[in-house]
């Protein structure tokens, strides 16, 4: 992975982290979705890219930090709602 990738990695785990703070307003801070949501662009981005599935473009990694975002942190609200059962 290169360092442009990371940073956009990086930069769209937080934008999605933030507007999934703002449309679920759980009790947990920002902090914590903001570091889902990093942890799953970065993972996703990184698996991709070492087993080198797909050339390096930034629509790709945009896309794929996108949906580890957003996938991570559905796995985690919805852990957390099923924990307070």
């Amino acid at each position: 992975m290169r360092a442009e990738d990371w940073l956009v990695a990086v930069a769209v785990g937080c934008v999605v982290s933030w507007i999934a703070n703002a449309i679920t307003q759980s009790r947990y801070s920002l902090p914590i979705n903001l570091f889902v949501g990093i942890f799953g662009a970065i993972l996703v981005n990184m698996l991709i890219h070492t087993m080198s599935l797909y050339p390096d473009s930034l629509f790709l990694t945009l896309k794929l930090g996108m949906a580890g975002s957003i996938g991570l942190l559905l796995l985690f609200h919805i852990s957390r709602r099923l924990e307070r059962r």
